[in-house]
């Protein structure tokens, strides 16, 4: 929009988006199966009817017709080399539209690949994809980038981070979330908002999945931690399928109602997605007319995240566990040295059932590529441990390949407040966003008293403010010495604390270096913690596994107003807790994902006598049974679900190969394929995945399937159960011709069918025998069939 800003325009307006473009162009022609940018860019007159029908309903941005005109999308159509000029030309057709009526957002999305440790595609690979689509886009004029309709946090950041490395415009960046308020891989509206922050987006927010009225909370949830705006762009209700027609359960009259609250919730830039045309967006349009935007935060809050979840610093205490640090650890060394992670792994989850809330992670060794194995640590403990890292390394070059890579928002530990360590990692905080360990250790060396700690501490913060960074990004370590060596060493280091406290900084302290040199130092340590938290200590370095530092952490929280209605203490002391077993087990491994100790516990069962049918009955299957209830509990997540599937089949292989007679084993064969006409397979290959790793034997038909080939393929294979997906409204009626060839066929199969427009009422309605909401629903489903 000539003479107006894209980012000012949002603090005094809200801004009116498109809504459902793909939709609107498949009523026009575009038929299943076909790329949609190349139909779009054949029938240009179309895509600009549609655009330009938005803007006169009064759209004040628009998005390029480019979701899918990645290079892995695009390959899929034999146009891998065609990237740079299908997303130059159809962006080109968005500016000429727009004209000086509307701003044009540069749309990219998901890529269809999990990233690495869940799938094949490294970090570095995701962002070079992104960053070859949005040059593109930018190149060709338009007025922001936004990355929309991401599942996986991971992958959004290296969407964010290639936009800011390619280009200047603005990043909006969106995430889907289901009916339980996560992403398909377990991320917090919370926890996505931060950590899209961080990664350099300057605008955040959620669309598709659902209706307005689900989305109100998520958007609450956004903008109590967003120092950005927040856009949404909610479907028009729930899909249903219906004499072959896609319906959505929201009249525009029933959306508009949703509008108002949607604002003052904090969006500050709305639209529509599935289901909505041009007269939503006019309701929008007339909604928002008389409404101002809430303001967004001045700054984050202090907080860190992890793939799924946040930790607020100063609402309760934190517990930074400090096990995973080689120093005189002769196992870690050489499970470091040898690039075996399940010892860092097995501390990493001893810690967190401990009670730590985050993790600090320092795998520096002498003559050992430490950069390697930082990154090697954060892709297993961020997906596992579940819990946020606290990158400990005094190399600058690591710190910013961990926080390059790090899936949420991390603390870094640390920055002191020499001259040459503030120049060398400010522009890391800067570019990052993450929380950082202040130590007020200056060009002199550390101070002594209180006052020499606090000169250094306010001389640092005129440095770090004057770059952007509020006190909430910062935890200012008070400096514990040896009591042994110095008596007021105690003292002069709490009343830092306490003045830190006065002054709204936040603070850590590293307890047990207070205790060096002095027998029994379970004693002092437990004491200085208590003292220090009353000072107002935030957050301690310390050993979860302590079980009397943890009892006096729990008492201390209490009587420090830190743990409203006494909840953790209630429920740390007011029940008696069984022992927990010393030694690893078969179910324990499944439960954690531990596959590559699975062989080692398996022959120690049957050492002692266990059969491999009492394995399998007694132990696997129940783990098993006990992943999925945790999935549907949302307890676990994809990830864990993923790694827990891997562990079983591992399991199911070594017994397989090593103790089965031949011939005894006869798996239950499943035929999978995305029905005719669909090109979409992310969720289909989950539940290949899953279901091989459950034992079954599948055939993967892959995607655009045509029904006689699925039917061909069962008959071959004497399938026990067909299973069929669909993605898009205009394929899920392929599945009722399949159902129907099937029992024409006479085929002894079972069909099972899922996707995200398909529902158990239409499942019923063509005849399906079972209904898979996910990819743990669709074992659960095919288990009961073959029972």
């Amino acid at each position: 929009m000539d003479g107006l800003n894209f980012l000012d325009f949002l603090k005094h307006r809200i801004m009116v988006l498109d809504g459902a473009t793909g939709t609107a162009l498949q009523r026009s022609g575009m038929g299943p199966g076909v790329c949609p940018e190349l139909f779009a860019l054949e029938h240009p007159e179309i895509l600009t009817d549609v655009q330009r029908r938005y803007i006169d309903a009064g759209a004040q941005a628009i998005y390029t017709f480019t979701m899918g005109a990645n290079a892995h999308k695009l390959s899929e159509f034999s146009l891998r080399r065609d990237v740079r000029r299908i997303n130059a030309e159809l962006a080109a057709l968005s500016v000429k539209t727009a004209g000086s009526r509307a701003f044009v957002g540069g749309d990219v999305s998901s890529t269809g690949l999990f990233l690495a440790p869940l799938g094949d595609l490294e970090f570095e690979q995701a962002v070079d994809i992104y960053r070859e689509q949005i040059s593109a886009l930018a190149e060709a004029g338009v007025d922001f980038i936004v990355i929309e309709t991401m599942i996986d946090i991971q992958e959004a950041r290296a969407a964010v981070i290639a936009a800011k490395e390619c280009c200047d415009l603005p990043v909006v960046a969106s995430m889907t979330f289901d009916t339980h308020g996560r992403t398909l891989t377990g991320t917090s509206p919370a926890a996505a908002a931060m950590t899209l922050i961080s990664a350099g987006a300057d605008v955040v927010g959620l669309n598709c999945s659902t209706g307005p009225a689900e989305m109100v909370p998520l958007v609450e949830a956004m903008k109590a931690v967003s120092s950005v705006p927040l856009l949404v762009k909610p479907n028009a209700g729930m899909p249903r399928i219906e004499n072959g027609r896609t319906l959505f359960d929201m009249s525009c009259e029933q959306f508009r109602t949703y509008i108002k609250p949607l604002c003052e919730a904090g969006a500050n830039m709305i639209g529509g997605c599935c289901g909505t045309d041009p007269d939503y967006i006019r309701a929008i349009s007339d909604e928002v007319a008389s409404l101002s935007p809430v303001p967004w935060r001045q700054e984050m809050p202090a907080a860190l995240t992890s793939v799924s979840d946040e930790v607020y610093i100063g609402k309760s205490f934190a517990v930074i566990g400090e096990r995973i640090n080689p120093t005189g650890k002769p196992k870690l060394k050489e499970a470091l040295r040898a690039g075996h992670f399940y010892e860092v792994l097995d501390m990493a989850l001893e810690q967190k059932d401990s009670g730590a809330h985050i993790l600090d992670v320092n795998v520096g060794l002498p003559g050992a590529d430490e950069m390697q194995l930082m990154k090697k640590a954060i892709e297993m403990l961020s997906v596992r441990a579940k819990l946020p890292l606290s990158i400990d390394s005094s190399n600058p070059d690591v710190i910013e390949k961990a926080l390059r890579i790090y899936p949420g928002r991390a603390l870094v530990n640390s920055m002191s407040t020499k001259t040459e360590h503030l120049n060398a990692l400010l522009p890391l905080i800067r570019r990052y966003k993450p929380m950082f360990i202040l130590l007020p250790i200056g060009d002199d060396g550390i101070p002594q008293t209180a006052e020499g700690r606090i000169a250094e501490i306010m001389k640092a913060y005129e440095t770090i403010s004057a770059a952007g960074i509020g006190k909430d990004s910062i935890l200012v370590d008070g400096l514990v010495m040896a009591v042994s060596s110095d008596p007021k060493a105690a003292k002069e280091t709490l009343k830092v604390v306490r003045w830190c406290t006065e002054n709204g900084f936040h603070t850590v302290l590293g307890i047990s270096n207070g205790s060096f040199g002095l027998p029994e130092r379970r004693f002092l340590n437990a004491a200085y913690l208590v003292m220090a938290m009353g000072c107002g200590l935030s957050a301690a370095i310390m050993n979860p596994n302590d079980k009397q530092m943890m009892d006096m952490c729990c008492a201390a929280q209490a009587l420090t107003e830190r743990d409203e209605g006494f909840t953790q203490y209630i429920g740390r002391f007011g029940e008696t807790r069984a022992p927990e077993a010393e030694t690893a087990s078969v179910t324990d491994a499944i439960l954690t994902g531990k596959k590559k100790i699975i062989a080692s516990l398996i022959d120690a069962e049957i050492a002692s006598g266990a059969t491999p049918e009492a394995i399998i009955n007694n132990m696997i299957i129940p783990a098993l049974r006990r992943v999925g209830d945790l999935y549907e509990q949302r307890v676990y997540y994809l990830p864990q679900l993923i790694y827990s599937a891997e562990a079983a089949q591992a399991a199911f292989g070594y017994l397989e190969r090593h103790f089965a007679p031949a011939g005894s084993t006869v798996k239950k064969k499943v035929v999978m394929a995305t029905v005719k006409g669909d090109i979409h397979d992310i969720g289909k290959n989950l539940v290949v995945m899953l279901m091989k790793n459950h034992g079954f034997e599948v055939i993967d038909l892959g995607k655009d399937v045509p029904a006689q080939t699925i039917v061909d393929t069962a008959r071959e294979h004497d399938a026990d159960v067909i299973g069929l997906s669909a993605l898009i409204t205009t394929t899920a009626r392929e599945m009722e011709k399949v159902v129907r060839m099937v029992r024409e066929a006479g085929l002894r199969a079972k069909v099972i069918v899922g996707g995200a427009v398909i529902t158990e009422d239409y499942a019923r309605s063509i005849g399906a025998d079972a209904y898979a909401p996910d990819a743990a629903g669709a074992v659960k489903a095919v288990t009961k069939l073959l029972e």
